[in-house]
């Protein structure tokens, strides 16, 4: 098997016509040549559509799960059924350009270091959006307090070339499979996000680098898989702060309760922006109650953790 070769792992729960999209957009050539697997993990669908996708491609592996996974724990399942030097793991709401591949391929050989790196994300009318961020604890914190992740949330990245980040988002993470193997692959105590943050900060540690390369575009329909209501939504928020403070007590124990009234803080502020965006006319009626929503949410659970 050529060093080039990249297994792909694609997460699947009940969408076909993404999942198509990845699929064929990764089936392009030339990049089809350095494919050497493609593990479809059907996460526990309930349409059907995996068993369709199997037919539609039978060069894929479709792995089906009974029951519901974590995500970092499909991933490991993906991963394990490959033995290529190089792993992609992908959302299924991801279209990559016909060379993203190759940019990856090329990018590791020539920076041998490297255990992670992520492409530039774009919306479907190709507005950038964000494609790293700063795992949880101060970076988070103090990213958000002076206005980088507001930016990088509302306008994604303006690098020109590549550059070392604190972690790679977890829609498409193209792995060195040594460094993703010395690690044991995404700690899978993390449930539900965090994971992509967790595995890149260990990557660090172990002294693999993490980059991010903005010439790689790929297009992420963001949040195309889940349709939530509000409820479905706050329980996520919920989740993803219940996420990061996991995240802050496995590796900063001791600065735990500091960083739960940073977030706190932060939530608080959240808040006050909010009103002056609303304000200026910069958010609608539906926007600011939603977030207004969210923000009560956060500090009753930080609160309450505290």
């Amino acid at each position: 098997m050529h060093t080039d070769a990249v297994d792909v792992v694609i997460i699947h729960h009940n969408t076909f016509e993404l999942t198509r999209q990845c699929i064929e957009s990764l089936l392009e050539s030339p990049q089809r040549t350095l494919i050497a697997s493609i593990t479809l993990v059907d996460n526990a669908s309930t349409d059907g559509s995996a068993a369709s996708l199997a037919a539609l491609y039978p060069i894929i592996h479709l792995r089906r799960l009974e029951q519901p996974h974590s995500y970092a724990a499909a991933c490991n399942i993906g991963a394990s059924a490959g033995c290529a030097p190089n792993i992609l793991l992908s959302n299924s709401d991801v279209v990559y350009d016909p060379t993203s591949l190759n940019a990856f391929t090329d990018h590791l050989k020539q920076y041998p270091h490297v255990g992670v790196c992520a492409a530039h994300q774009r919306y479907p009318d190709l507005r950038s959006q964000r494609s790293w961020g700063y795992v949880p604890g101060w970076g988070d914190i103090l990213s958000t307090m002076v206005g980088i992740e507001f930016w990088h949330n509302r306008s994604g990245h303006s690098d020109r070339r590549w550059r070392a980040v604190p972690y790679c988002d977890g829609a498409a993470l193209f792995c060195r499979r040594s460094a993703y193997e010395q690690l044991g692959g995404m700690d899978e105590r993390f449930s539900f996000f965090a994971e992509d943050a967790d595995l890149c900060y260990r990557m660090w540690l172990h002294g693999w680098h993490c980059h991010f390369l903005p010439h790689v575009q790929i297009i992420h329909y963001r949040g195309a898989t889940r349709r939530r209501t509000l409820d479905q939504t706050l329980a996520s928020e919920r989740m993803i702060m219940a996420a990061k403070l996991q995240f802050v007590r496995h590796y900063h124990p001791h600065w735990e309760r500091l960083l739960r009234w940073g977030y706190l803080f932060v939530a608080h502020l959240g808040r006050m922006l909010d009103t002056i965006r609303y304000r200026l006319g910069e958010l609608s009626d539906s926007d600011y109650e939603l977030r207004r929503s969210i923000r009560r949410m956060l500090v009753s659970f930080l609160r309450e953790s505290n």
